[in-house]
Parts: structure tokens; sequence; C-alpha cells
């Protein structure tokens, strides 16, 4: 009964390892790489543009 609990235990264990979120690559997306080799900043922080304008478009009267 303890080999069978510590066998069970040590699989968990081994599992636990091997099953952690994986850290994510540092990539750059292609297009964000001018032909003369200079970076685009927007796709940078396409996503904080996006929220940003989402905001401000939020609260913006609609006419009619």
């Amino acid at each position: 009964m303890r080999t069978l609990a510590l066998m069970l235990m040590i699989s968990l264990a081994v599992l636990g390892t091997f099953c952690k979120k994986k850290p994510e690559q540092n990539v750059v997306d292609f297009e964000q790489i001018n032909p003369d080799n200079s970076n685009d900043y927007r796709y940078i922080f396409r996503e904080t543009i996006r929220e940003q304008e989402e905001r401000i478009n939020k609260y913006r009267k609609k006419e009619f």
C-alpha cells in the first residue's frame, strides 16, 4: 500500500514539472520590420492603441 502511494506521489510530481506553462518566446511580427530594417512601433503597441481607441469611442456621443 505504501509503495503504491509512493509511486502515485512520484508520478504526480513528475507530471507537475512537465505540465507547467511554458514561457512565451520573444518574437517579432514580420509586418513590424520595414524594408530599411527599421521598426514600425505601431505593431508593437497595437493592442494598447486598440484599447485606447475603444475607450475613447465608448464615451464619444453618437450624432443622430
